[in-house]
């Protein structure tokens, strides 16, 4: 027997108490029969009642009672047996129609358990569009019991679904396939909300209905809005980041011919912005860029754009009257900024800005090459004091020192790429131990397209500034390790724990947080020993940033490297810093050495230097060393190692052969033609 499933569409809640059509059929053919049988034998009884009564009275009629009796018996038989045939058919209907009204309480209850565990809400109305069915997903979905919507016109849940995207109102079949619809929900407390909602038409018995199936789209939207805001903002400042401020640089270019204002670009730069980091934390530098960018976008309210570039860096375009006012807006920028002190953590503190402006044509100079103008400025206005506001000009000196850096940005890329450096090894030799190894440090020298040599000088200072020297660095670690870890090793196996080869290190390398595991990958792969290598770093980029500096060394140090504080003498650090870095030695710069036989002062701080370096433990190298007696001085001042071209010049690392530093041999093969004094990179 078939049963209807729009009776538990009809009551979802409880299992429908039917009883089947040929059940009920069976039960009257059951009764009837089994009513005749007695209505039968009943009048069968009264007739042979009346029989025997009147067999008493007349004895003759016994022959007549007989025949009139047994066709009434033969009635009442038949009427039982019909009778029993009806109950038997009866039981065997009554026993199925139990088993389906079984399935049917379990399929009920399947049927609420699987809409129970749907996460999304389900709702399946009538033709009419009046709910008939509603789980407990779309209960909480919409605030609302299942008992209070059935029967309720779903456009009281769903006002936007109008009859003709989910139920046809005429009567006729809705369209079969499912449909997708964005649209906005109603909550209890008349709250909307957006919802996706995927509906088709069901036929069930021959009966139409529709099926919603409904999402909360609420955190969905919210995602997606912090997607585009993430795409196109900087989560901290609130600003536009870089790409996008890139594309409205694009957008702005206007055509040869067309009329155009006048455009404005400021680069704003926070002074000493680091040091607030490495005292206070990097919480407190968010906290300062976070407001930093509430008061640029209530100052310079006018920009068509602002954004922030990267770490410190600010900047914003002016198109039209506010490029024309951009110098008196930067300064009222400035000004505010200083009248607000910061405060952290119950300390405060001014903030100052370096801002570098540029007003340009937008038709002869592209927007980005203003952008490279104006940074520029800034960092003029920084090196003159910071605290102030430098106007880019193509007269300016100091702008055209820094143009020239940015000139050699791609240079030394494209040296890079192409292989263009060449590294060169120039000789240490100790000077307290007769025996003791001739030790290496690592010079690398830039050639240009031509072939010709770039002075050190010149191209070092523009890849500190553009943050190009990780990029070198790596270069010549990979180099020095792939054609020389053969003979270092050689060279550990035969004097273990002393270094062989100096390597100098940036201070902006020493700033990239992956450095540390690439230079351990580069340990690994190579088999070069830690302890052949020693990393030299200035006084002045190790003071910079004491804790990573120290961190960095101590973590490279326990695996064996050494180090070496380079240019001691020249930067701002003092002794008290060497007490806080695990050097092994200091190297005292050339400026102080050159002129020791002829100056006292440069020998007193020549001595003093040697004297504190071996109190703290290290062991010290004198730069410069040009004559014999040069070295011969400083051997007499107790100084360790000596570097200079009377120790030896530098050459070609394809030709520096490891057996003869063992030997002490200073006869290398020719020295390499490098004018004046050797700078090390």
């Amino acid at each position: 027997m078939r049963l209807r499933l729009n009776r538990l569409i009809r009551h979802p809640r409880r299992a429908p108490r039917v009883v089947a059509a040929s059940t009920r059929s069976a039960t009257r053919g059951y009764l009837v029969a089994l009513g005749g049988s007695l209505l039968t034998l009943g009048l069968a009884t009264r007739e042979y009642r009346e029989r025997m009564s009147a067999l008493t009275a007349d004895s003759s009629g016994h022959g007549e009672l007989g025949v009139t009796l047994v066709p009434a018996l033969l009635v009442a038989t038949a009427t039982a047996m019909i009778a029993l045939f009806f109950y038997r058919r009866f039981r065997v209907l009554a026993r199925a129609e139990l088993r389906e009204l079984a399935d049917l309480d379990a399929a009920a209850e399947t049927l609420r358990a699987l809409l129970g565990t749907v996460s999304h809400g389900v709702i399946l109305t009538d033709i009419d569009g009046r709910i008939r069915l509603f789980n407990p997903a779309a209960e909480i979905l919409f605030g609302r019991l299942g008992e209070e919507t059935l029967a309720l016109p779903i456009e009281i849940l769903i006002p936007d679904l109008r009859l003709s995207d989910g139920v046809d109102g005429s009567g006729a079949s809705p369209e079969r396939g499912p449909r997708v619809l964005h649209l906005q929900g109603v909550r209890a407390d008349d709250r909307p909300f957006p919802m996706r909602v995927l509906t088709r038409a069901l036929t069930l018995d021959g009966e139409e209905f529709r099926l919603l199936i409904a999402e909360d789209m609420t955190e969905s939207e919210r995602s997606e809005q912090r997607m585009d805001f993430l795409e196109h903002s900087d989560p901290l400042t609130g600003l536009q980041n870089r790409p996008t401020f890139e594309r409205i640089l694009d957008a702005v270019t206007p055509r040869r011919g067309e009329e155009h204002p006048a455009h404005a670009l400021c680069l704003i730069d926070i002074d000493r912005f680091k040091v607030i980091n490495d005292t206070f934390g990097h919480a407190a530098g968010n906290k300062v860029l976070e407001q930093l960018g509430h008061i640029v976008k209530t100052e310079l309210a006018a920009a068509t754009a602002l954004a922030r570039l990267s770490g410190d860096e600010i900047v914003a375009l002016f198109v039209g009257d506010a490029a024309t006012r951009s110098k008196d807006l930067c300064e009222d920028l400035m000004r505010a900024t200083r009248n607000l002190p910061f405060t952290w953590q119950e300390r405060s503190f001014d903030i100052t800005l370096s801002i570098g402006l540029v007003v340009f044509d937008p038709v002869t100079t592209k927007a980005i090459d203003a952008l490279g103008q104006a940074d520029i400025a800034c960092g003029v206005a920084k090196d003159k004091g910071r605290n102030r506001l430098h106007i880019y000009s193509h007269r300016d000196a100091e702008s055209i020192r820094h143009r020239g850096d940015l000139a050699l940005v791609p240079a030394i890329g494209s040296a890079l790429s192409e292989g263009r450096f060449r590294v060169m090894a120039q000789p240490i030799q100790p000077l307290q131990v007769s025996d003791g190894p001739m030790h290496y440090e690592i010079l690398a020298r830039m050639q240009d397209e031509k072939g010709n040599a770039v002075v050190p000088d010149t191209f070092i200072e523009a890849a500190e500034r553009h943050i190009l020297m990780p990029a070198i660095d790596r270069w010549i670690i990979t180099h020095v390790f792939s054609r020389q870890s053969e003979q270092l090793a050689a060279w550990h196996k035969a004097v273990p724990d002393r270094f062989m080869l100096a390597i100098n290190l940036s201070g902006t390398t020493l700033m990239d947080d992956g450095f540390t595991a690439y230079l351990k990958r580069q340990f690994a792969e190579y088999a070069v020993p830690y302890s052949s290598i020693c990393f030299e770093i200035t006084e002045t980029a190790a003071v910079a940033d004491l804790h990573r500096a120290r961190t960095f060394m101590l973590e490279m140090r326990a695996l064996g490297t050494s180090f070496a504080v380079d240019d001691f003498g020249t930067g701002f650090a003092s002794y008290a810093y060497l007490k806080l870095l695990p050097v092994d030695y200091l190297k005292i710069d050339g400026s102080f050495v050159r002129n020791l036989e002829t100056d006292p002062v440069d020998r007193a701080l020549v001595s003093s230097i040697n004297q504190i370096g071996h109190v703290l433990g290290m062991q010290t190298i004198a730069e410069w060393a040009e004559t014999p007696e040069l070295v011969e001085r400083l051997r007499t001042m107790g100084v360790d190692y000596a570097q200079g071209f009377a120790v030896g010049r530098p050459l070609r690392l394809e030709d520096l052969r490891l057996d003869r530093a063992l030997r002490q041999d200073a006869s290398v093969p020719a020295a390499a033609d490098v004018p004046g004094r050797s700078v090390a990179l």
